[in-house]
């Protein structure tokens, strides 16, 4: 399973930028996204608060 991870931290990012970025990507190497991880958060909040960190242990215990 491939998952893709956007994060937006400032008012100056745009959730649709970086997906349209990382769908072009997948799109040039043939990689088949299968999930979205979408979050808006600080960057001053600790990594075991963001969404990324639950995340890698799902991926991790499969």
């Amino acid at each position: 399973m491939i998952y893709a991870y956007i994060r937006i931290s400032t008012d100056l990012q745009h959730q649709e930028n970086q997906k349209f970025e990382i769908e072009n990507f997948a799109k040039t190497s043939n990689i088949k996204i299968d999930k979205w991880i979408m979050e808006t958060i600080s960057s001053k909040k600790t990594i075991r608060r963001k969404k990324i960190r639950k995340n890698i242990k799902k991926i991790k215990t499969r």
